[in-house]
């Protein structure tokens, strides 16, 4: 009930009348004189009721609160109402979907299946669950470690900085003096610390995304919804 209802008034009722409405609700519900078991939450609920209803601004926010529930209950009484056949028909078929474990506990139940093949069934279904949850487990933590190398290399350029930054100014020196080809050519060593600090500085730019893509619904989907189910049907001989 809402809070009217309790109460007992319309909802266009004056504060007096919920005065009234208030006080006799009170000498029905106190505790005091009432001793059931719902005499303390009534009237919790009627005291609450009236400080609602006789303050004006949380009158006003109950009264809008009422008006959206309404409409939010014919809304969805009428969605479920003009619902298409085919709506409706996939919704029931919806209903009627189980688990791949409700699946088995009946086919191992009521298949027209010999014991040998119903326990083979139930050791493979067993086994191709137990690979998929490996696999997710193994997902996991190399999404994990793809995360984690991604920030040990972004705290090594940090504590770096300094050198990396020298390291630069004589770079550019160097091939400002001597040119780029010649650079390199008689520094190799130079060459293969930039093309280090340029590998780990790619590395942690996609590490997260690798890790992103790992974990991401697709994934998931491709490994539940086509790897789990289509190992799980050929273990039970399933067919649509």
């Amino acid at each position: 009930m809402n809070y009217y209802e309790l109460l007992g008034v319309n909802e266009d009722a004056s504060k007096e009348e919920i005065k009234s409405a208030y006080k006799a609700q009170m000498k029905k519900w106190h505790p005091d004189i009432n001793k059931s078991s719902n005499a303390v939450l009534m009237s919790t609920k009627i005291n609450e009721a009236k400080e609602v209803l006789m303050d004006d601004i949380k009158r006003k926010d109950y009264d809008e609160y009422l008006k959206n529930k309404i409409e939010e209950n014919y809304n969805r009484y009428t969605q479920n109402k003009n619902q298409t056949k085919e709506e409706k028909k996939k919704k029931e078929d919806d209903d009627r979907k189980v688990t791949k474990w409700q699946y088995l506990k009946d086919w191992i139940k009521y298949a027209d299946q010999k014991p040998i093949k119903k326990l083979l069934g139930l050791i493979g279904v067993l086994l191709e669950s137990l690979l998929c949850w490996l696999i997710k487990i193994l997902l996991i933590i190399i999404a994990f470690t793809c995360n984690i190398g991604s920030y040990l290399i972004k705290q090594l350029f940090y504590y770096l900085s300094p050198l990396l930054g020298i390291f630069g100014v004589l770079l550019l020196a160097q091939i400002l003096t001597n040119g780029i080809v010649n650079t390199f050519n008689e520094n190799t060593s130079m060459l293969n610390v930039l093309l280090i600090i340029i590998t780990l500085f790619i590395s942690s730019l996609l590490l997260p995304i690798f890790s992103n893509l790992i974990l991401s619904a697709k994934t998931f989907d491709i490994l539940y919804n086509k790897i789990d189910v289509n190992l799980f049907k050929k273990c039970v001989g399933y067919k649509e």
